[in-house]
């Protein structure tokens, strides 16, 4: 490749037309006189080039041994001599790097001269006098200053910084040492700490903002700065009394250091000093909140309390947004100001009544809230931590007063052992639950106004959200008076209904929504009710079909997913809850509760549906038994009725065959367990009846389809009927029964054969050979051992002979049973 090139663009290397002034792809002007001397310079370098690749080959055809003579006839190329190329350098092991190696033993020799200075100081100072104390202690400050200061003079900034940082701890160790000995009088540690702290921040400024040289300032006295402000705030709040006026001072110090840094152009030291400050801030401004709150009165709070701590504070938080001069740093700070002004404004109402605390509480919030709809764009901000704040102190009270309303249900709380006009009673709500309503809505506006512009856009959406705010806040309102439960039950399934024909009124995810927010408040309203079988009924019932309604009638597919897995939860429970009503007797709730969900499941046979059905149906079985006095015919009912339905579902839908097994074993079982519970030992006369049942219904499905097959529809009757007696013929097997059971069997296997029907013919067989089985066995042990291995070998001969026919009958057998219907 060569660097210059005519037909090539010098700059993106595509192809130049011929005699084009400008590149077509860059857009490079190759006439220009600059690309002329370009491509001079390029020529120059194709030169050097060539001549590199030269001496590169000379090289390289040398021994890499001693160096050779160059043969006779040759000459160096272009003056450059022939030695042997010298082997790859090794590559660097792995592990610390060079610069890292000083910094690891310059910190480690700092600290040990700290801590040697330490154990000087706490071993020898008893024993040194005033002078030689001082002597020493400044002597080995000052020298490690000193030398920091000409070693970074040096260059050597690493040895500056390590050296800095032992000056600054001995200076620390100094005042501590002399506040130790007396020397500050009667000072205390809080005091010496204080002292320590200033002196070291004062110190790390001046070493700080030193420039030794026109080298870059030392960095680890600025960081420490910082460190000495907390410090010195710490000692100053422990050392007097007037510890807020402490904690401002240092504050304002740690501010002053920001402006100065700031003016100096020092950005570590500002953001140190910016750190400390902020630290003395925070300590101060919840010192001053928490003495508020524990003094709110009114003469207290502004004569002889915190009042004006706050207000300080608060003029603090512009100083952030002043000094750098950002437009979005100030709003913010002039935010928080707006909150702790508004705070220590409205402290004096917390030691009046619950009600005037409330409605200052939801006066300036809501008023804040005001703001941030009216107030301009730029300067909208500053609302949001005064409503953010006032916000919380409302969900504060509207969570107490919810608690107080659930602690008058809890009194109450019995399952279904209540009447119906059951009240609510102490104790007293220790907020104004008239108030609960409009805070609700304040903070669901604060909320809408964050974004402003949205919340236009989406107004109805909105509005649709405080309805059901508000109708739960009406709910948890009532509950907070001596009142029927029946009042708050009824607004709250209101409440539910709104909610539920929301999802009916909406469209897309917000109908799913809104399914979901109807389901969660039915459940509400199924808690609540709880106590009352009638409530419950009342409440209930109305709601059960609505999310029917819904689960059959709802536009979106997701909708009437939600509303499908909830009703079988509400009609289940809302017909316990008539059963209750009308017998008072726990034994007889399940079985109207299986009806009513499996009658549900079958009219919608969809998941959502029938595995909550099976769920609420098998919950509420449990129920019944424990109270019912007949466990075992209970429970053979039960059994029953589940079969039946089963069955009932795998005939009207196509989509459930499956349930044919499920509904038979039910079937089965219930006869055994009935059957076991009465000592019965003719299960004929209740296994028979519901076999004919079933074998009716398999027919006359049949008839309505010639898609469906016998199997189908008539397996799970004709197992009903000939199961329960085998059982019994395996006991006696020498008996009428057993006659009655195999005639039974040979008419079936006959009738399925002749009519192609696959499930007589079947199970005709299957139970007939079960029961010739039987039959033989009492014989079996009587017959010689020969007569049955005889018996083994000749059929293995007969099946060995005569294998490729038989396997043509057996395939001509299996392509007939297969056509059977």
């Amino acid at each position: 490749m060569r660097y210059a090139d005519p037909l090539l663009c010098p700059d993106c290397r595509s192809g130049l037309p011929a005699g084009a002034p400008v590149c077509p792809t860059c857009h490079l002007l190759v006439r220009h006189p600059l690309a002329v001397e370009l491509f001079g310079a390029l020529q120059r370098a194709d030169g050097l080039l060539a001549r590199l690749r030269t001496a590169s080959d000379a090289v390289h055809a040398v021994p890499s041994s001693p160096a050779a003579p160059v043969p006779a006839g040759s000459a160096p190329a272009a003056g450059l001599p022939t030695y042997p190329a010298p082997p790859p350098a090794p590559p660097s092991p792995a592990g610390v790097s060079f610069a890292s190696v000083p910094k690891i033993l310059l910190g480690l020799g700092a600290f040990c001269l700290l801590v040697a200075a330490v154990i000087f100081l706490a071993v020898s100072w008893s024993t040194l006098g005033v002078g030689g104390r001082t002597a020493v202690l400044a002597g080995l400050t000052l020298a490690a200053g000193a030398s920091a200061l000409l070693l970074h003079r040096a260059g050597l900034r690493i040895a500056g910084e390590s050296l800095v940082v032992v000056a600054l701890g001995m200076l620390a160790l100094d005042v501590v040492g002399a506040g130790t000995a007396g020397w500050f009088g009667d000072a205390g540690a809080a005091a010496i700490a204080c002292a320590t702290g200033g002196v070291v921040a004062l110190a790390g400024v001046a070493l700080g903002l030193v420039r030794v040289a026109g080298r870059p300032r030392l960095v680890a006295p600025q960081v420490i700065a910082g460190i000495g402000i907390v410090v010195g705030y710490a000692g100053a709040v422990g050392a007097t009394d007037h510890w807020l006026v402490a904690g401002h001072v240092v504050t304002a110090v740690g501010v002053a250091v920001v402006l100065l840094a700031r003016r100096v152009d020092a950005p570590v030291l500002l953001w140190s000093g910016a750190g400390g400050s902020a630290l003395t801030w925070l300590g101060t401004a919840g010192a001053g909140f928490v003495e508020s709150v524990l003094t709110p009165d009114l003469h207290q709070l502004w004569a002889d309390g915190s009042g004006w701590s706050l207000l300080a504070s608060a003029a603090v938080l512009l100083v952030p947004g002043a000094v750098a001069r950002h437009h979005d740093l100030l709003l913010a700070g002039a935010s928080g100001a707006a909150m702790l002004v508004t705070v220590v404004l409205t402290l004096p109402c917390v030691d009046t009544d619950a009600r005037t605390v409330g409605l200052v509480a939801l006066g300036t919030t809501a008023a804040w809230v005001l703001a941030l709809g009216v107030l301009p764009r730029p300067v909208r901000v500053i609302a949001f931590a005064p409503a953010g704040a006032g916000c919380l102190v409302l969900l504060a009270l509207a969570a107490e007063t919810a608690g107080t309303a659930l602690d008058r249900w809890s009194r109450v709380s019995d399952v279904f052992d209540r009447s119906f006009g059951v009240r609510l009673t102490s104790p007293d709500a220790a907020t104004e639950p008239l108030l609960l309503v409009p805070s609700l809505l304040t903070v669901l506006a604060c909320v809408a106004l964050v974004d402003r512009d949205r919340a236009r856009r989406s107004l109805p959406g909105w509005a649709r959200v405080a309805g059901v705010v508000t109708g739960l806040g009406a709910a948890t309102t009532v509950a907070s008076y001596d009142v029927p439960l029946a009042a708050p039950v009824a607004v709250l399934t209101a409440t539910a209904l709104g909610v539920l024909a929301l999802s009916l009124l909406t469209a897309g995810a917000e109908a799913t929504a809104w399914a979901l927010a109807g389901s969660a408040v039915t459940a509400g309203v199924a808690l609540g009710a709880l106590p009352s079988d009638g409530l419950v009924l009342a409440s209930l019932a109305p709601l059960a079909a609505a999310l029917t309604g819904i689960a059959v009638a709802g536009r979106q597919p997701a909708t009437r997913v939600v509303a499908g897995v909830g009703a079988p939860a509400a009609l289940g429970l809302a017909t316990a809850a008539a059963a209750m009503v009308v017998a008072d007797d726990a034994a007889w709730v399940s079985v109207p509760v299986l009806l009513a969900v499996g009658v549900l499941a079958l009219a919608l046979p969809r998941l959502e549906v029938e595995l909550p059905a099976v769920a609420v149906a098998g919950l509420s079985l449990p129920v019944s038994l424990v109270t019912a006095s007949d466990t075992g015919g209970y429970a053979a009912l039960w059994l029953t009725v589940a079969g039946c339905l089963f069955g009932a579902t795998a005939l009207l839908h196509e989509s459930r065959r499956g349930c044919a097994v499920v509904g038979t074993a039910l079937l089965l079982l219930a006869s055994w367990v009935r059957l076991a519970d009465l000592e019965v030992r003719a299960p004929e006369a209740y296994t028979l009846p519901l076999a004919v049942g079933l074998l009716g219904l398999g027919a006359w499905r049949l008839q309505r389809s010639t898609a469906v097959g016998t199997l189908e529809a008539l397996l799970p009757g004709l197992l009903l009927a000939t199961i329960p007696s085998l059982l019994w013929v395996f006991g006696d097997p020498v008996s009428l029964r057993a006659l009655a059971l195999g005639a039974g069997c040979l008419v079936l296997t006959v009738a399925g054969a002749t009519m192609r029907w696959s499930a007589p013919l079947v199970v005709g067989a299957s139970v007939g050979a079960a029961v010739v089985l039987r039959e033989l066995g009492p014989y079996a042990g009587e017959f010689p051992k020969w007569v049955w291995i005889g018996l083994a070998g000749a059929l293995l001969t007969v099946v060995g002979i005569t294998w490729e026919r038989r396997l043509l009958d057996v395939r001509q057998a299996v392509g007939f049973l297969g056509r059977l219907r």
